[in-house]
């Protein structure tokens, strides 16, 4: 009898063991999505996870977060389960919230119209919404401290991640933090005539007008140069800004845009546009404050991505008739 008890036992013993070790051995998990919703009850959860092959025993769990006491800390929200998991790794994941994010990049140049349709795009919230909220002034202001028109110049270009569900405010506020962090450590000193806003407007510009970075402290000089003497900016990205606004999208400028009556106009009106056109990065940024000394008052492209520059207009007809004569055109 003592023997039978002893091998009953060992067989006991023998499927605790199995248990603790099916318990701690962690599960492979396909890359899976859920999404626990609010108010559902751990016996729910558990069913969900089960199913989804993300936990061997819906009773381990249930035991599980009834003996830690969680159970009433388990956070609802889409979570993305890839790799392997443990019984408390899955448990950890949902308790902390650590919902699934969403990346979306926002490169730099784009402007408030491209940057609300690519998140429109990317499932993120509602294109008409996102330009409403960019292009209300009190909200601008509540955001940046600053009386403007709009919030175009300030959404700044990085890779992001979100909640599906993030509201549009929400994710806005998050791209003007980010641009005042990436700015906190600049020197925005009016030194050049210019103040903190007219020093983003400028930029956008220059991000638009240049390909390569080394190149945009020499062209922002040369506007810099433009508006000291006056000189009207004439600058093809505020006529393409323009052209945008009424949904054409190309990048040949021609002579009849430069006659389109807009404050936006560099061509037809002296200083700077009213805002910025885009988001500039901070290379672009930093090129107006801390420009390249010159004596050139224009420039055009050479067709590669690169610019010519000239001191005198003279120079610079001559120097476009060069360039005709290479290209045959």
């Amino acid at each position: 009898m003592k023997y039978f008890a002893l091998i009953l036992l060992l067989i006991i013993l023998l499927f605790v063991l199995i248990e603790v070790v099916l318990f701690l051995k962690p599960v492979y998990v396909r890359e899976t999505l859920i999404e626990i919703n609010n108010g559902e009850t751990a016996i729910e959860i558990a069913e969900e996870l089960f199913q989804n092959g993300i936990i061997r025993n819906r009773g381990w769990f249930y035991l599980y977060i009834n003996l830690t006491g969680v159970t009433k800390n388990l956070s609802y929200g889409k979570y993305l389960f890839f790799g392997y998991y443990s019984l408390p790794q899955v448990v950890n994941k949902i308790v902390s919230g650590e919902i699934y994010l969403k990346k979306i990049t926002i490169p730099e140049g784009y402007s408030v119209k491209r940057t609300s349709k690519r998140f429109s795009r990317k499932k993120f919230g509602d294109y008409q919404r996102f330009r409403q909220l960019c292009n209300d002034s009190i909200f601008a202001k509540q955001l940046t401290g600053f009386s403007i028109p709009s919030l175009e110049g300030f959404l700044y270009p990085e890779t992001y991640h979100f909640a599906e569900d993030t509201s549009e405010e929400k994710i806005l506020e998050h791209m003007v933090k980010r641009f005042f962090i990436e700015t906190a450590d600049m020197d925005f000193a009016p030194n050049r005539k210019l103040d903190f806003y007219e020093t983003i407007i400028l930029a956008s510009i220059i991000e638009r007008e240049a390909f390569y970075d080394d190149e945009k402290p020499l062209i922002a000089g040369v506007y810099l140069n433009r508006i000291n003497y006056g000189m009207k900016l004439q600058a093809d990205p505020t006529i393409a800004y323009i052209l945008d606004k009424y949904g054409q999208t190309r990048k040949k400028i021609y002579y009849r845009d430069l006659e389109i009556d807009s404050p936006y106009n560099t061509y037809k009106n002296r200083g700077l546009p009213p805002t910025p056109i885009c988001s500039p990065s901070r290379v672009s940024i930093k090129a107006v404050l801390e420009p390249e000394s010159s004596d050139y008052l224009f420039f055009f492209a050479n067709r590669k991505g690169r610019h010519i520059f000239s001191e005198t207009y003279n120079q610079h007809l001559s120097k476009q008739q060069q360039l005709k004569k290479k290209y045959g055109t």
